[in-house]
This record gives C-alpha cells, structure tokens and sequence, in this order.
C-alpha cells in the first residue's frame, strides 16, 4: 500500500493521493516525502538514507531553495510549475557501476517527454536533456558506496514543466526551456510524475537484472554529441576531441585531437564548431 507524508505550511498544490494511486510499479514510489518548499531534495533525502529509510522512497517539494545540479551549479527552482524530487536507491550493483544510474535516469527521462513535444530531446552526457540545445530537465545521482557494496544513490531529478520563460531570469531564459514553452499548452504535472516513475522504476529494474547495455541502445538513440567536436573540463583537465559515444560502463568516448581514443568519467562537455 503506498503511504505519503505531507509536511508543508502551505496550499499542497501537487495532488500527491492522485500520483499514489496511479502508479503501476515494482520497486519505486512506496512512499512520498512531500513538502512546500526545502533547501534541496536530495540533500533530505540522503538523510532519510542515512537513517533507514527503504528503497524507493521519494523526496519532492514544489520549490527549492537550494536547488543544484552537476559540479554544484545552481538549479533554478521556483514553486508550483516544475517537477523536483529525489529516489532514494539501494541498487545491487557494483560500486564500479553507479554512474550507469545517471545514464539509466537521463533514459527514463527523455523517454517521459519525448511524446510531450514535437521536437526530439537530446541527451547531453551524461545527465542533461535538452530541447533546441536548451536545457529541459538534468539528473544529479549521489552515491555512498564502499569497496564492496553501494550502499544507497539519491536520484535527483528536475523537470521544467510550466516554468515560461517569460517568467525566467534573464540568465537562465538563455540556456533554459521547459514542456509549455515548447507546446503552447499548460502542462498536467501529477501525469507526468507518474509516468516518469514508472519509466524510472522500469529502466531501474533492467539496469539491475540485465545490465546498462540492455538500456544502452536507448541512450545512445537520445545521444545528440555523436560525432561532434567537444571540449570536457574536468577541474584542470581538458580533452578535446569527436565524441564516439559512450563505452559498456557509461564512459564519454572521445578521439582526442591525436587520434588516441579517451575514456571520459567525468567533466563538464562543451560542444565547439566542426
């Protein structure tokens, strides 16, 4: 039976009773942590973790304030108009593989809103979508492991739905999209946080039974750097060179500018002129 725990100190505007009752799924969305506003979603859910809390359980919050994605940029967060929320995961997969989760989510992810809008979204490694080369949704994945065993991921996801870019900082509006400024129309939030669970719960299940490379078809289907000229920081490391794809655990595969091929785990990619 799913359970949900509402705490917020104002007007609940997502209809969580109505995401409960609409998933079909297996592992994912037993129980909803669901609040008004937090600091991040990720952040109380690596603490619910920490404390016990079961596999699947799910963090969202109609507004953040401390809303980040990858290297810890800043994640635009207003209320009432977006999807934010974070799964807590205990994946029986090696520690050598957690990074495949932000691959397994960033599929989920595009495949939820590919039938939304007209034109095709792109994955952007590892953990963007983008629409028109506007970002539209990212994932940032957190793991706690040892060297045997991953203890718990927290998947964080954020999904620009309503957010118009009339509405955006002037900043974001230049690198950001969302599903209503693509459509014209007014986006129902709780049928795509169900739908994205269950392609959540479906992808998470074959990445556990059949490995990445059963989902690796679909990514790569997504994948909208093949073949392009790229440029990957890393702190201070920069590779550049024509992205190939992605190798069987999930590495950016580039051909540097020397002919020698690179296994990329991670960096920020920059997409230059051919």
């Amino acid at each position: 039976m799913k359970q949900s725990s509402l705490c917020s100190t104002a007007l609940i505007s997502l209809d969580i009773d109505r995401i409960t009752k609409g998933l079909e799924v297996k592992c994912l969305g037993g129980k909803f942590h669901y609040f008004a506003e937090l600091g991040s979603t990720n952040v109380h859910a690596r603490t619910l973790a920490e404390q016990g809390a079961a596999q699947g359980e799910v963090v969202i919050a109609e507004a953040q304030t401390d809303g980040r994605g990858r290297l810890g940029r800043r994640w635009e967060s207003p209320p009432g108009v977006n999807i934010y929320f974070s799964v807590i995961l205990r994946p029986r997969l090696l520690p050598v593989h957690a990074p495949q989760i932000t691959l397994m989510a960033a599929v989920a992810l595009a495949e939820t809103v590919a039938p939304l809008i007209e034109q095709a979204p792109v994955i952007k490694w590892p953990n963007d979508i983008l629409v028109n080369g506007k970002k539209l949704a990212g994932v940032l994945s957190e793991a706690v492991c040892n060297p045997e065993r991953i203890n718990h991921v927290i998947l964080g996801i954020g999904l620009n739905l309503n957010y118009r870019a009339v509405s955006m900082p002037a900043e974001i509006r230049r690198r950001a999209t969302s599903v209503t400024d693509l459509t014209g129309n007014e986006i129902d939030r709780e049928s795509v946080m169900i739908r994205l669970i269950q392609n959540l719960d479906r992808c998470y299940g074959e990445l556990e039974e059949c490995g990445f490379e059963t989902l690796r078809p679909r990514w790569d289907k997504f994948f909208g750097l093949r073949g392009r000229r790229v440029r990957i920081e890393n702190h201070e490391q920069v590779v550049t060179g024509r992205a190939l794809g992605i190798d069987r655990n999930g590495a950016l595969v580039v051909e540097d500018e020397f002919g020698e091929l690179q296994n990329i785990y991670a960096g920020d990619v920059i997409p230059l002129e051919s």
